[in-house]
């Protein structure tokens, strides 16, 4: 069989909160297991990094590669983010496309974040995520993967964090679903109704009382206790 025609759909959420992020993901990650409740995901946090040589966010290319050879729909959350709306199933967004995640306009720019991401499984997305794991020369860059998911999808990348450019649109980025912020809410380009808040940069004393704010507001929501 063609593993890439499956009949069962299943989907996972999943994320990573190693050292003090994973304080980050024991607040973030009940909102995840709202959610997951909510649209019948599958729920696979860790706590512990897949590879120890490089920043803690190429450990997120690892997972996704694993859980894609597993799922048919990865949905991707990084810890300093929280659910604050589980009405919509971000799959329905990102439905017939290899890759959805959220594009940011500020300064002029419009920067794709793979903070939050969903990828559906296909040749095209492991092809994608093979790709940006062997881009090494990002390895240390400060958007570590994001930089190298941004150069194959087209766009120009400084040495620091912008500025970002697109110069030439590829497959990558033509056959992707590129969402709106409400998928990946931050402080320099905010949602006026978020679905998932994000605290990119922030300090930690600070995620963490959003987070728990968050929280608080979608157990609210939902009637939960």
């Amino acid at each position: 069989m063609n593993r890439f025609r499956r009949r069962t759909r299943r989907k996972v959420l999943c994320s990573i909160g190693a050292g003090p992020h994973a304080d980050l993901l024991a607040i973030s990650g009940a909102s995840f297991e709202i959610f997951a409740e909510r649209h019948d995901y599958e729920l696979v946090l860790r706590t512990a990094l897949l590879d120890h040589t490089r920043p803690a966010s190429w450990s997120k290319v690892l997972l996704l590669q694993e859980l894609l050879d597993r799922y048919d729909t990865v949905f991707w959350v990084d810890a300093d983010a929280a659910i604050v709306d589980v009405t919509r199933d971000i799959a329905d967004d990102a439905a017939g496309k290899y890759l959805g995640l959220a594009v940011h306009h500020y300064d002029g720019q419009a920067i794709p974040n793979c903070g939050v991401m969903v990828l559906n499984r296909s040749r095209r997305a492991t092809q994608l995520l093979a790709e940006v794991w062997n881009a090494t020369k990002w390895i240390d860059h400060p958007w570590w993967e994001n930089a190298a998911v941004l150069e194959l999808m087209g766009h120009e990348v400084g040495d620091g964090p912008g500025p970002v450019t697109l110069k030439a649109a590829t497959a990558y980025y033509r056959t992707a679903a590129l969402l709106g912020n409400e998928w990946n809410s931050i402080m320099v380009d905010e949602a006026q109704h978020p679905r998932v808040r994000h605290y990119p940069g922030r300090s930690q004393e600070y995620r963490l009382e959003h987070l728990q704010r968050d929280l608080d507001e979608l157990r609210a929501a939902i009637g939960a206790p």
